[in-house]
């Protein structure tokens, strides 16, 4: 069931009059009500605006979109980056980009719809996926492409990739969307891309939504200097309007404000992990902080007993119900107590 609020939602919503402890979405660092971060996003609004409808190829360009994309490629290790307005575009551009080259699309277990556009073959387990990916290197002068999602809540990818791992990488194009990595796993939140490199692709290409640890509506593209200027190059990337600066300027500015969330989250990961008695209930990646779980009668309590976190079927309506418990950075160490108190008395 959707709950209809009135404001962002923060560590605690109302419902119905009813006030809840709120463990789910995907604002991992607790930005969007956070004052020292709206205030920075304000003052540069007062800079930059609310929006810049211009083409990126235009005669006329702001530093601001260079700068932060030359910061993001930096931090995040890869040769070159681009940001475009939405997670969801970054996505489009990139998949479509290839199968306009010919190339053969193939989508891992649990890819993003964001990347599984027309064209795209789709599967449902890794062993078909590696039958498919052997059949056209045999056959196919162009390296098949697989796409993935970094984090896809299975176990299966993040932290060590190794289902990846036994695919002839070297005849493969990656592409990985590190939505639910950027700003939160890896080296101070720099994401997947640095770990997929090591595993030595033919090419890889990481995209991803700004839009949840960092909270910056955006989405950005990584990879060699090459296959960025390609990208660069579509009409697809020169017809769609930019994300706004004003989010360009705050993300460039923000590198204290989101060192310092990602440490009060990993505080909270931890005191949430060592207070559960039975930590085996939940599906759980190591070191990222969701918590997922399937058991209807469990999730039922927690929200009488005032706690409201993600609920969904998966992966359509006719699906189990998945509950996902996520932790932020905006909840105290009371709220964890609280909600821990209630899981170890109904799974223990």
């Amino acid at each position: 069931m959707a709950h209809s609020l009135h404001h962002i939602p923060d560590r605690q919503i109302t419902i119905d009059g009813k006030p809840y402890l709120y463990f789910g979405g995907t604002a991992y660092l607790g930005l969007q009500n956070y004052r020292p971060f709206k205030d920075l996003y304000v003052q540069n609004i007062a800079k930059y605006g609310m929006h810049y409808g211009a083409s990126r190829k235009s005669n006329v360009a702001l530093d601001i979109y260079a700068k932060t994309e030359n910061h993001l490629a930096n931090w995040v290790g890869s040769e070159s980056g681009l940001t475009m307005s939405s997670g969801y575009l970054a996505a489009q551009l990139v998949v479509q980009t290839f199968i306009k080259k010919g190339h053969t699309i193939i989508a891992a277990p649990n890819t993003h719809p964001a990347l599984c556009i027309h064209g795209v073959i789709e599967t449902t387990s890794w062993k078909k996926l590696k039958q498919i990916v052997s059949k056209y290197i045999a056959q196919d002068s162009l390296l098949p492409v697989v796409l993935f999602d970094t984090i896809d809540f299975s176990g299966q990818q993040y932290p060590n990739f190794n289902s990846l791992k036994e695919l002839p990488l070297e005849k493969v194009i990656l592409i990985g969307d590190d939505s639910h990595g950027m700003g939160l796993v890896g080296q101070n939140g720099n994401g997947c891309y640095h770990m997929l490199k090591k595993l030595n692709p033919a090419k890889l290409m990481v995209c991803c939504s700004l839009g949840k640890a960092l909270g910056i509506q955006a989405g950005a593209v990584f990879g060699d200097e090459e296959d960025i200027q390609t990208l660069k190059s579509t009409p697809f990337y020169g017809g769609a309007s930019p994300a706004s600066p004003a989010f360009m300027g705050t993300l460039l500015e923000a590198r204290e404000i989101y060192t310092e969330r990602l440490e009060k989250l990993k505080e909270n990961y931890s005191y949430f992990k060592s207070l559960l008695k039975n930590p085996s209930f939940f599906m759980h990646m190591e070191g990222h902080p969701t918590f997922e779980f399937q058991d209807k009668k469990v999730a039922v309590l927690l929200k009488n007993e005032g706690f409201v976190f993600t609920n969904f079927n998966y992966p359509d309506d006719n699906g189990p119900l998945i509950s996902r418990i996520v932790l932020s950075a905006y909840h105290s160490k009371r709220d964890i107590q609280l909600l821990t108190g209630s899981i170890n008395a109904h799974t223990s």
